[in-house]
């Protein structure tokens, strides 16, 4: 028997509904959705709950959050946890969505053309291009641009999604989706690097640049999370998750060293500090730049401040980048 079973087929192994009732209580089955059952391991995870439900409806389309997670990207809610997310789905105007408490969002389009649909382990998905499209479009600002940096990496070329954003143009959310490919960057290589630089731009400090070589000396080569070139400027996250170990925090120690000993001027980004009070490290990207020649225009001077009070109030910071 294969792993996922649907009640319409049922039958063909044997099995009533009354049996499968006593499996799902005995532990053996697992029912995910609606008429959709689970024999394997981790019957929470996403992937799986998205394959049974696909086999029970059969017009959905995994869309945005799931569609992504399905691509192999990790574009889930800060602290949210694949097992917990809703699969997310996309069905042709007119048809019926899956019920939420099944654990489902549901949405109805008429703007979903055959081409941006395909299949990912049996699963039917939006294809990579639709799923950075609607990630870009419907996500917050930071996790926007996150999600549409693992997919410029991937290979998405961000002419296409220029191009196709062009097109919805006065449509809802068309201009976030603008500014977000705008913003997108294939060298980011963590979500927390992709937030750190938007709030960056939207300081109106110069762009840095992710993936900055460094030559340092007996021919190694270091490379900072992202810099500012011109000015010598360089800003790298230190996220608990990366650099928990004595060995790493000693290695990077040692690295940063010999890039200050070249002149560079480094602004260490702490997890608190991205994620509880941004405009201290801000604060410090400013002086440092300014230490090394950077004289703003008025307009640069003007949206610093009114950055740094936009994020200084949780209530005017949440609009901006989680709403």
């Amino acid at each position: 028997m294969e792993e996922y079973l649907s009640s319409p087929l049922a039958p063909a192994y044997g099995l009533g509904r009354h049996d499968l009732s006593r499996l799902v209580a005995s532990g053996r089955f697992w029912r995910p959705t609606r008429g959709g059952y689970y024999a394997g391991p981790d019957p929470r995870a996403l992937a799986v709950r998205a394959h049974a439900l696909g086999i029970t409806s059969r017009d959905v389309v995994a869309c945005r959050r799931t569609a992504a997670w399905l691509w192999g990207l990790d574009v889930l809610p800060p602290g949210k946890r694949q097992d917990e997310w809703p699969v997310e789905v996309v069905v042709p105007g007119g048809a019926r969505t899956p019920p939420r408490r099944a654990h489902v969002i549901g949405r109805q389009s008429d703007r979903l053309p055959p081409g941006d649909i395909t299949s990912v382990g049996g699963i039917t998905v939006t294809t990579q291009e639709r799923t950075a499209l609607d990630c870009a479009r419907w996500l917050p600002r930071l996790e926007a641009v996150a999600a549409l940096d693992q997919f410029l990496a991937r290979g998405v070329a961000k002419e296409r999604l220029r191009a196709r954003a062009a097109e919805l143009s006065g449509r809802r959310n068309a201009r976030r989706l603008r500014e977000a490919i705008a913003l997108g960057d294939a060298g980011a290589q963590s979500p927390p690097e992709s937030w750190v630089r938007v709030l960056v731009v939207d300081a109106g400090l110069p762009r840095p640049r992710p993936q900055v070589r460094v030559e340092l000396p007996e021919k190694r080569v270091a490379y900072l999370d992202m810099g500012v070139e011109r000015y010598r400027v360089g800003i790298e996250y230190d996220g608990h998750d990366h650099h928990s170990s004595v060995e790493d925090r000693a290695h990077d120690e040692w690295r940063r060293a010999q890039i200050r000993r070249l002149g560079w001027r480094l602004v260490i980004v702490r997890k608190n500090e991205l994620f509880g009070s941004p405009a201290t490290f801000l604060e410090r990207v400013a002086e440092r730049l300014w230490e090394s020649g950077w004289r703003p225009t008025p307009g640069e001077s003007l949206q610093l401040q009114r950055q740094l009070r936009l994020l200084g109030s949780p209530e005017a910071r949440y609009r901006r980048y989680a709403a």
